[in-house]
């Protein structure tokens, strides 16, 4: 068996654009593997299972960072503790920032191309190792936020479509709202009373803008908050915000974006096996783009690894 797999996401906006690239990528993988279209979870974890069983070598995701978190738990469940196949990020995403941070680059019909020309030459293909984060041990990705961060992507998904122009406008927007103390930077830094421990360490203060974490650094539009992630393997960068002043935001943008540590006295952060929250509420987050609503209580751990191929004739 072996061979690669691919997973496209039939409701994703690029393939919904493009509905030629699925047969495209199909085209290109020719009898080197398999490509599935699953149409829900329910079909994704049926087609992780089906992976699993043909013990494939390579998976192959085509879609965005939204669709690689559910890919990769669905995978993750299914393979129960083995080992996963190598990941290849096929880039089809609007921002695919995880595969940005990791330095990959050219279209999916590219990397899909390269990993199959590899794997009929029998060649080796360069890999990144990054862990994933656990939520509640159900919920497999790479990057964590509440509160400040959650809100600022439901904001990103409303309206017009998402994309980084808007992602840096609504960026722009909001630190001119601090300027001037409007209403939409107030909605974005709304507090929560909550608490934070870190392999058991529990953090000062019980009210909270924002707690992030990830295993790696870049967040998109060139920002690194977890600039320790890829110097802790196996560790997560955690991140929390307790002031609610908006201008010591727009102070610390600079060193974000530089990743260099932050600042502010109402900043913390540190590196962690494992993080939990509590609040006086139930906690709704964000991973890799996607919305999830948790109880009172989160428990994040770091996951299994992943083995990310990194084409270097792509890479930048």
């Amino acid at each position: 068996m072996g061979g690669i797999g691919v997973v496209t996401n039939p409701r994703s906006r690029q393939n919904l654009r493009n509905p030629r690239l699925a047969r495209q990528l199909g085209y290109i993988l020719g009898e080197k593997g398999e490509l599935q279209q699953p149409s829900d979870l329910d079909a994704l974890a049926s087609t992780a299972r089906y992976f699993r069983d043909r013990q494939i070598d390579v998976l192959c995701i085509n879609g965005g960072d939204g669709t690689m978190h559910r890919v990769l738990t669905a995978m993750i469940h299914a393979y129960e503790g083995q080992p996963l196949p190598k990941i290849a990020i096929l880039r089809s995403g609007t921002m695919n920032t995880v595969a940005h941070g990791l330095g990959i680059q050219g279209s999916a019909a590219e990397i899909l191309d390269y990993v199959v020309q590899r794997y009929h030459a029998d060649a080796p293909m360069p890999t990144m190792r990054r862990w994933t984060l656990e939520v509640d041990g159900a919920e497999y990705g790479f990057l964590f936020g509440n509160g400040l961060i959650a809100r600022f992507l439901e904001v990103y998904y409303e309206g017009s479509e998402p994309s980084p122009a808007k992602a840096a406008w609504l960026l722009f927007r909001a630190a001119l709202s601090a300027m001037v103390g409007g209403t939409f930077i107030q909605r974005l830094m709304a507090p929560y009373v909550g608490e934070a421990s870190l392999d058991g360490n529990s953090w000062a203060g019980q009210t909270w803008v924002t707690i992030a974490a990830g295993t790696v650094d870049d967040i998109g539009l060139g920002f690194r908050p977890f600039y320790k992630a890829p110097v802790h393997p196996g560790r997560m960068h955690v991140i929390g915000l307790q002031g609610t002043n908006p201008m010591g935001i727009v102070r610390e943008l600079p060193r974000i974006y530089r990743a260099r540590p932050l600042a502010g006295e109402d900043w913390r952060e540190d590196v962690c096996l494992e993080l939990v929250l509590r609040a006086n509420e139930p906690i709704s987050y964000m991973m890799d783009g996607d919305f999830h609503r948790g109880g009172e209580t989160l428990t994040l751990r770091t996951g299994p690894s992943v083995d990310f191929v990194v084409p270097e004739r792509l890479a930048p």
